[in-house]
């Protein structure tokens, strides 16, 4: 064994009895299985934090507490964890776990739970999500590695079977892998192994394997791994190898080989793609992703052990380096085997050092961590070992130091004997418990298992423990070679008279103590004769062996050699020459050694220390100890050092008169002022301590953070992370213009945030703050949004977070909150739906029916009033009369009489007809304005109000009356009617909701098939969420045979899928179309109101894709009888073919017609037209199949029966021409110009022939009345005004010809002016239309007077009122159209009196009430936050919507499909923008400059908009921008795209909410508490504020004038509390009488700077510096010592620098200084007054400079000292050594004035001191003379 017996013991702390809580917490849950079937792994929580967090952890950090591990429980399929006696989750698997462990994977920053069962790995997050993996063979453990989870096949050979690659392979489904983190939806391809594929070893047989697999990413195959053997690289087929330990932090494997009886080493590289590999076969197939290969090399083998290791660990070296050790219990030996790394590449290549390995003979060991608990080399923490010797005592190792023995405390013995755990224990059978084993060892905590049977867990270390002894240790670790680290580890450790943690109730001040009191033996040992010899030796030759290289090499291989490491003093010396005073030499060189690198290391502390303001009291502490140790080096700098920052605490100190110059101390705050002053460069590095400068240093990682960000702000140049000052620094990501910029990458980068600006002293803080004041008003637009946190900008921080895809909104907000200052967290509001938002408040704004039980029916569109529509409505009631009108779920009111007869009742039923009529249009409206409004809850079934068909009567006390059945057929008028109340229900469901599953899609599916169900898919459909759904589930629905369910699933398949051609998909599409079946398919009877919908599905699917055959099959399908019975509904048939027709070619123009040259000419053959010719009947040689398809054709003879073709193939041309411009198809789609062309055409499709040329020539049409004009035929403008006339020249027959195309042309150019101005809320247009929608209402029936205009009068005399109502609710949804969710005034005025038409005033059917219903609901779309895009998918879904056929009764179906109406859902877009204020999470009015770029109709634009608003398409918007004075100013600038936000990838964009986060200056109030701005930037307050400051006999005016009080106006502009009870307690005269009347205007005058420029974090600066000044004066004027803050005035000489740094230059800002000059002005004036009047400080520093004596005494001597130490500082006077070194030398040079000399070595030090050193060592000098 190497190593030797320690000689100090230390007592166990036992924390309590060791039961694994997983027991305790079943049998609190009552469960009592076998004891025996379980299993438990304790572990750090540190592990599952996330990697960027370094200061706390943000879910688990309440869970840690003493003692406190957190456990993992494994009991059968069950997994608990907790920690101590809480359970925190709960995991439940489907089958039994196999094993479980923690593992980071790839780039994510949360660690995972892997889960390893029989077939499958199940991988949960911490934050809950969760990843199942089936497993395609036996995989029999598994391993983390820093980068993945590593596999490991069983040892068999029942996975070598061949594997498939078919598209049933159940290697991966797509119902077990969530697929949350990944862009765009699930693609069942992206989951299966790809045909010979790189990443796997194909064999001579066909089969696949590797021994080993790396899981690298929970959503990616596991990758093969490959072994290097001579210079190739083969898969890993070494099955033998059993895997026994991998490591977390460092990649490597240990395994056992069974059959070699031999342990091995391995580790895990990545393979480049330039490397041979030895499989050719898969070489020449590698792909781009998949270049690097990860395999294994082998870098140990040891033989000769029979048993696998039952321990390895890993370890750190006493230099930190890694360490292996093999518990090997065969042999009762430890084996440790030290690594070496070497850094090639920016990448670390790990090897075997063949200098370091040792045996320590022990049958338990296990690393913990006990000696350096603070130290991290790296991200590896500093370990050590607990071994157990056979004999078995309890001994620690520090690498192989070996440094104490544990014993069991007396109190184990006691507690055995109170608990009664064994009666026969007495004291002395105590001593016959043993420990036989070692487990669970987790950072200081171990389980120790005794020979009774018990186990208790134990900590090596005392918990709490000093965080300054901490401290020290590390950077002793660090600072120190690690000869002299292990010497004083011995000293602290192993000394018996060492009382460091040698007992258990050791506290924390005695840890300190004990750390000082060896320091202290350090500097006893030479002792001072020993010192004063080699003083008188010093110029000797054996003074310079002693100090040569050679010595020291030799000291250190004699130290490690000596039989007993722990005793150096007795050290043999293999030099049989060497004589005692030679030995005391050696020693008395080697504690000077070590403690010369302690001071350093010690020092480094104390400077970083400094830096943080919690942290005085232990600096007060070191100061003493590092004094100490100074003193005995005789370092007088530094002693000199620490007497000026503690004068009045340190003793004072023996001056020797030395023959060599001490070193001078380094000294952050002289580094920082002197950055700031001249520069980076100029800045010494030699003020910076070593350990600082030093790459692996962490525990002065806080003084390294300031120096680089200080060194960043004056320019210094970057070398990677490596700067020019010497240290490195953590630079994020991101865009910069100017060294601010960079600083503020650089404190993102170190997780520097807020609250770690608040711990720096004021000064120091102040460039940093000026720094993140500069970039606050315009940073760059590609920053992380901690930095937007970093600099208040919490608004940029929220609209970058949800730009970033990779992690959820909700996690970066708790990201954002602990980036902020500890005292903001609670001003976050709490998270409030939009949908309950301020619902209290609107309760009362709600107007309910007057019928108070009916009120509260549940009528779904309660959701709808929140805090948006509050802003943007106020105190107007639309929304609520929306809701009125609307709403279908109460019944009816009736006017009739008070005491009806039979004739009434008759009435009654009657009056309830019509109204049945109008109440089952009302969901058509009601979808449209619910539309995308609320987010379902996962847990809670979808509600669908009810349609009540039923009547009240308010003169019969609202009696209920219901339709007669015997009359009407209630359940047929309802059937679709409850299809579409479904939709209506279903579209309230947000489209970009991300928690749509198929689990609550199957969770609403009734065991019956029903119509709302029917519906509820459609809606889901149409918002894209039907995409979950499997082709299982599908045909489950199709199999059901429900009419209506096939029809909603069918559409909403194909708009979920839209545009995509999903094989599947369309299987099951042309299924249902029967025209298509092959003859010898059975034939299948299916109602023509399903195919019409399959056609228009597969239009759909194939949008855009111009797919040839898709248009063959449609073409034909469009002149096909339907195959059911119906004649009727040929034309409904047709039309659908000609829309999906359309939408396969839609825009595509010429492009689409490809080598199906014939296609429009057969589309105009079924138009009907004077050039038909029987040779272009025939489209395609037809085979057998077509053959008798072709037989069902709507011919007569060769003759098309245009009546029914002619519809559909228009909607075709017009969709495949759409904005083409086409001339050639115009022309040929021309409108009838003469009479007989007017008796050739049918009227209605004059208007389908005008819409689709206004279609095709998309950029004439017009808004206007000329071009209107200009569309209309000279002779039905003729026709028209000779009927006006009254000429009677023309018959009935040609007046009704001529009247009919007049109106058809009119309302076709309605209908196109409201697809070309869709949701654009023209003026032009809304006029226009709104001006021909009372024309046709008074051609009606006159309802206003006539305004003069031109319009032909009379009309209604030559047509039927039918047509002239169609075409006036047709022109009405055109207007609406346009207006889409604007809320019109007007419009809406308009709609309500269409609405109360009743059957007296016109034929009022459901077509139109349909109209009137959906127009309202276009016209407030989606609560008013919706509108329509103008895109061509968005025109072809409005087009279906607005066909000009309207539905005769609520199953009317015949010529369109009421299904289409609610396509519209596809055209629309959320362009509406809100803004919230950021800091109250309320809606605020906020003004944007809303930029729309350049188009060939105008140049680009600006315009502004005051929020709640809606935004121009995306089409064409390029930027908004917040403007005005109250909000801090952000940009958003666009990437224009013709697709809707959800649709073109960019689903994260924050305008997919309409919520745009802002931040409210905090000297401006909110424009809706201060409209004109009367109130803002502290104009009111101000004048408020003044009267505080007035004398006593003005108070009480003052006071009755206004009873405001100073926190109250603050309250008004600041939500911040810091600034509040600011306020209160140092403002208000009321509650602060007795305060010094200066000191309370100074505190307002500072108030209102912070308030007004937003800076509250300067109020602590500014308190700061003044309170420097006012405890200066407090001690010069006071007869006695006061304890006044040191480091305070070199925070003020710091910020004084940064003044003068701003005067030259050197920093510059946008605004000028943060703190103003004049006010740091007057504190450096004020304080050099101080200085200047101080009593009789001209001779306490003339003794000072003369001999380095300082005041001493009693307080009088403590305040002398004090007013030294400040103008020491405060003048940079040089030390004592350095002026009479300097005096010395100048005494040889005659020089009638020392000033520009002294001035001249010493440029850091004031003129005032040259002076007065100048001046004293004149009188001196006088005096010697």
């Amino acid at each position: 064994m190497t190593g030797s017996v320690a000689t100090g013991t230390r007592e166990l702390t036992i924390i309590r009895e060791f039961k694994p809580y997983g027991l305790s917490a079943e049998e609190l849950d009552g469960s009592k299985p076998p004891d025996d079937d379980y299993r438990y792994y304790l572990f750090d929580p540190q592990g599952t934090k996330q990697r960027d967090d370094s200061e706390e952890l943000e879910d688990a950090s309440a869970l840690t507490n003493d003692g406190s591990d957190h456990e993992l429980f494994i009991r059968g399929n069950r997994i608990m964890w907790s920690t101590g006696s809480r359970v925190y989750k709960r995991f439940m698997l489907p089958s039994k776990v196999m094993k479980a462990c923690w593992c980071r994977m790839g780039d994510m920053s949360e660690a995972l739970l892997c889960v390893l069962e029989v077939n499958s790995l199940t991988i949960y997050g911490v934050s809950g999500e969760v990843a199942s993996i089936p497993l395609p063979h036996t995989i029999t453990s598994i391993w983390p590695l820093p980068f993945g989870l590593l596999l490991q096949h069983a040892p068999d050979c029942n996975f070598l079977t061949k594997m498939s690659f078919s598209s049933t392979n159940p290697l991966l489904s797509a119902r077990d892998v969530f697929r949350s983190k990944r862009d765009g939806g699930y693609s069942p391809q992206n989951n299966y192994f790809p045909m010979h594929s790189p990443d796997f070893g194909i064999r001579g047989d066909g089969t696949m394997a590797s021994s080993h697999l790396i899981l690298k990413d929970p959503f990616e195959v596991p990758r093969l791994t490959y072994i290097e053997e001579r210079g190739k690289f083969n898969v890993m087929w070494e099955f033998d190898e059993r895997t026994i330990w991998t490591s977390d932090y460092v990649p490597l494997m240990a395994s056992y080989n069974k059959g070699k009886t031999q342990h091995s080493l391995w580790v895990v590289e990545a393979l480049n793609s330039d490397l041979e590999i030895s499989n050719t076969k898969s070489s020449g197939l590698v792909s781009h992703d998949m270049m690097r290969k990860l395999f294994f090399r082998r870098i140990w083998q040891g033989k000769g052990s029979q048993t696998a290791a039952s321990q390895v660990f890993m370890v750190s070296d006493l230099d930190g380096a890694p360490i292996i050790c093999f518990l090997l219990q065969d042999q009762k030996k430890l084996l440790s085997l030290g690594l070496q790394s070497l850094e090639l590449n920016n990448e670390v290549i790990y090897d075997m050092n063949p200098d370091v390995s040792w045996c320590i003979s022990a049958i338990a060991a296990a690393a913990v961590i006990v000696t350096r608990p603070k130290a991290k080399l790296g991200q590896l923490p500093m370990t050590d070992v607990i071994a157990l010797t056979p004999e078995s005592d309890l001994v620690l190792y520090s690498g192989k130091l070996c440094l104490c023995k544990y014993i069991m405390s007396s109190a184990l013995g006691k507690e055995l004997l109170f608990n009664n755990i064994k009666l026969s224990v007495t004291n002395t059978a105590n001593h016959d418990l043993k420990i036989v084993s070692l487990t669970d060892a987790v950072e200081g905590r171990i389980n120790l298992v005794l020979n009774n049977g018990q186990i208790y867990r134990c900590a090596l270390r005392r918990s709490p423990s000093s965080s300054l002894t901490n401290d020290c240790i590390a950077a002793m670790a660090e600072g120190l070679n690690s000869t002299l680290f292990a010497h004083f580890l011995v000293l602290l450790w192993s000394d018996g008279d060492s009382a460091y943690l040698a007992k258990e109730d050791s506290n924390v001040d005695s840890e300190w103590k004990s750390f000082c009191n060896v320091i202290l033996q350090m500097c006893q040992k030479p002792g001072p004769a020993s010192q004063l010899l080699a003083d008188s030796v010093s110029n000797s030759s054996w003074e310079f062996l002693v100090k040569s290289k050679y010595h020291k090499q030799y000291l250190r291989s004699n130290y490690i050699a000596s039989p007993c490491p722990g005793k150096p003093s007795v050290m043999q010396n293999s030099d049989s020459s060497g004589s005692v005073v030679d030995r005391h030499n050696a020693d008395i060189s080697f504690y000077m050694e070590l403690l010369t690198q302690t001071l350093d290391s010690l020092h480094a502390v104390y400077e970083t220390l400094k830096l943080d303001t919690l942290r005085k009291r232990d600096l007060g502490l070191l100061v003493v100890l590092l004094y100490n140790v100074a003193d005995f080096l005789h370092e007088v700098s530094y002693m000199d050092h620490y007497r000026r920052d503690f004068p009045g605490v340190l003793k004072d100190s023996v001056i020797i008169k030395y023959s060599w110059s001490p070193r001078t101390p380094p000294s952050l705050f002289r580094w920082l002022e002197n950055c700031l002053l001249h520069g980076c460069s100029a800045a010494s590095i030699c003020d910076l301590p070593h350990l600082i400068r030093k790459d692996s240093s962490c525990i002065v990682n806080w003084a390294r953070k300031i120096i680089s960000f200080y060194s960043l702000l004056c320019g210094a140049d970057q070398s990677g992370k490596k700067l020019s000052s010497g240290v490195t620094c953590n630079v994020a990501s991101g865009s910069y213009r100017t060294q601010e910029e960079l600083t503020v990458l650089a404190m993102v980068g170190e997780n520097f945030g807020l609250q770690h600006l608040d711990l720096l002293p004021a000064g120091v803080s102040l460039p940093l703050r000026h720094a993140l004041d500069k970039c606050r008003e315009s940073p760059p637009t590609n920053w992380s949004a901690a930095a937007y946190v970093l600099l208040g900008r919490e608004d940029l921080a929220l609209l970058r977070s949800t730009e970033t895809k990779s992690v959820k909104l909700d996690d970066k907000k708790l990201n954002l909150k602990s980036a902020s200052t500890p005292y903001m967290l609670h001003l976050y509001p709490v998270t409030i739906p939009s949908s309950v938002l301020d619902t209290l408040e609107l309760d009362s704004a709600k107007v309910e029916d007057v019928d108070a039980l009916e009120g509260t029916a549940k009528d779904g569109m309660d959701h709808i009033f929140n805090s948006s529509t509050q802003l943007r409505y106020g105190r107007d009631l639309r929304l609520n009369e929306v809701r009125r009108l609307l709403c279908s779920a109460r019944p009816v009111a009736i006017q009739t009489p008070a005491n009806p007869t039979a004739s009434d009742q008759d009435l009654q039923q009657s009056q309830l007809w019509h109204l049945a009529q109008r109440t089952t249009a009302l969901p058509f409206g009601r979808g449209a304005f619910t539309l995308g409004t609320i987010c379902t809850i996962l847990t809670e079934a979808l509600t669908v109000p009810k349609l009540v068909l039923a009547g009240r009567l308010p003169a019969q006390q609202n009696a209920t009356v219901n339709l007669d059945p015997n009359l009407r057929n209630i359940q047929e008028l309802k059937s679709w009617p409850e299809f579409h109340n479904a939709v209506a229900a279903g579209l309230r469901l947000a489209p970009l909701q991300g928690k749509m599953s198929r689990t609550w899609i199957l969770y609403n599916k009734p065991d019956d098939p029903n119509i709302t169900h029917a519906g509820l898919l459609f809606a889901l459909g149409l918002h894209g969420h039907l995409r979950v759904l499997t082709i299982t589930d599908i045909f489950q629905y199709y199999s059901q045979e429900h009419e209506s369910t096939t029809v909603g699933l069918m559409i909403g398949l194909a708009a979920s899928y839209r545009g995509t051609m999903q094989p599947s998909i369309s299987k099951s599409l042309y299924v249902h179309l029967p025209a298509r079946h092959p003859s010898s398919f059975p034939e299948l009877e299916l109602p023509t109101l399903i195919q019409s919908a399959a056609l228009v599905s597969v239009g759909l699917l194939y949008e855009g894709s111009s797919h040839p055959q898709t248009m063959q099959i449609l073409l034909s399908e469009i002149g096909r009888r339907s195959g059911g019975d119906n004649v009727l509904e040929r034309e409904g048939y047709a039309v659908s073919a000609g829309f999906s027709l359309g939408i396969v070619a839609l825009g595509r123009g010429d492009a689409a017609i490809g080598s199906i040259d014939t296609l429009v000419d057969r589309l105009f053959q079924y138009i009907g037209g004077k050039e038909l010719y029987n040779d272009r009947l025939q489209f395609f040689t037809p085979s057998a199949d077509e053959y008798n398809r072709n037989a069902g054709q709507i011919t007569d003879g060769n003759q098309v029966n245009i009546d029914v073709t002619a519809p559909g193939a228009i909607i075709a041309l017009a969709l495949m021409y759409l904005k083409t411009e086409s001339e050639v198809i115009v022309t040929r789609l021309s409108i009838p110009q003469t009479h007989f062309d007017l008796l050739y055409v049918r009227p209605d499709f004059i208007l389908l022939r005008v819409i689709a040329r206004n279609m095709i020539m998309w950029s004439r049409v017009r808004p206007s009345e000329d071009w209107i004009d200009s569309l209309i035929p000279d002779v039905v403008k003729n026709g028209v005004k000779c009927l006006e006339n009254e000429v009677d020249d023309t018959d009935d027959m040609d007046a009704e010809t001529f009247v009919q195309a007049y109106v058809n042309i009119l309302v076709g150019t309605c209908i196109s002016l409201g697809l070309k101005f869709a949701g654009t809320r023209d003026g032009n247009t809304q006029e226009l239309l709104y001006k021909y929608v009372i024309y046709f209402l008074n051609e009606i029936k006159p309802v206003c007077a006539s305004d003069g205009n031109r319009f032909p009068k009379g009309l209604s005399a030559y047509i039927d009122r039918g047509t002239l109502e169609t075409c006036l609710h047709l022109t009405v949804l055109s207007l609406c159209v346009v207006m889409a969710g604007s809320g019109h005034l007007q419009t809406f005025r308009l709609l309500k009196f269409l609405r109360t038409r009743n059957s007296a005033d016109g034929h009022t059917n459901f077509g139109t009430q349909m109209a009137v219903s959906l127009a309202i609901g276009f016209l407030f779309l989606g609560g008013g936050m919706w509108t329509f895009s103008t895109s061509n998918s968005s025109i072809a879904a409005l087009l279906l919507t607005l066909y000009p056929r309207l539905p005769t009764g609520p199953n009317d179906n015949r010529c369109h499909l009421q299904a289409f109406r609610h396509l519209y859902v596809l055209a629309t877009e959320a362009r509406w923008i809100q803004t919230v204020d950021v800091d109250s999470g309320l809606p605020v009015y906020v003004p944007l400059e809303v930029t729309v770029q350049e188009t060939e109709r105008h140049a680009e634009t600006s315009f502004c908009e005051v929020t709640p608003c809606s935004l121009p398409e995306r089409a064409m918007l390029k930027s908004v921008r917040v403007c005005g004075p109250r909000y801090w100013p952000q940009l958003i600038e666009l990437s224009p795209s013709e697709k809707p936000w959800w649709s073109s990838g960019d689903k994260n964009h924050p305008f997919n909410s309409g919520v745009l986060y802002v931040k409210r200056k905090v000297g401006a109030c909110s424009y809706l508490d201060d409209p004109i701005g009367s109130q803002s930037l502290l104009s009111r307050a101000m004048h408020k504020m003044s009267g505080f400051t007035q004398p006593i006999s003005c108070t009480q005016s003052i006071e009755s004038t206004s009873a405001v009080t100073v926190d109250q106006l603050v309250s008004i502009f600041s939500s911040d509390p810091s600034l509040i009870a600011f306020a209160q307690l140092f403002c208000n005269s009321s509650q602060n009488s007795r305060s010094n009347p200066d000191f309370q205007e100074f505190c307002l005058q500072v108030l209102f700077e912070c308030v007004s420029k937003d800076r509250p974090a300067l109020l602590q600066v500014y308190l700061s510096l003044y309170s420097t000044i006012g405890c200066s004066m407090d001690l010069v004027s006071s007869d006695t010592s006061i304890n006044s803050d040191l480091f305070s005035l070199s925070s003020l000489k710091i910020a004084i620098a940064y003044t003068e740094a701003l005067l030259n230059g050197r920093l510059t800002g946008s605004k000028g200084e943060i703190v103003q000059s004049t006010f740091l002005g007057s504190l450096r004036k004020r304080f050099e007054e101080i200085l200047n009047c101080s009593f009789n400080l001209k001779s306490i520093f003339g003794a000072y400079i003369k001999s380095g004596e300082w005041p001493t005494g009693d307080s009088l001597g403590i305040k002398a000292a004090t007013i030294l130490s400040w103008y020491l500082q405060w003048y940079n006077v040089p030390y004592p050594i350095d002026i009479r070194r300097f005096e010395e030398k100048i005494k040889k040079i005659e020089k009638p004035s020392s000033v520009p000399l002294l001035r001249l070595v010493f440029p850091e030090t004031h003129i005032a001191a040259i002076y007065l050193i100048h001046n004293l060592w004149t009188s001196s000098s006088k005096i010697e003379s």
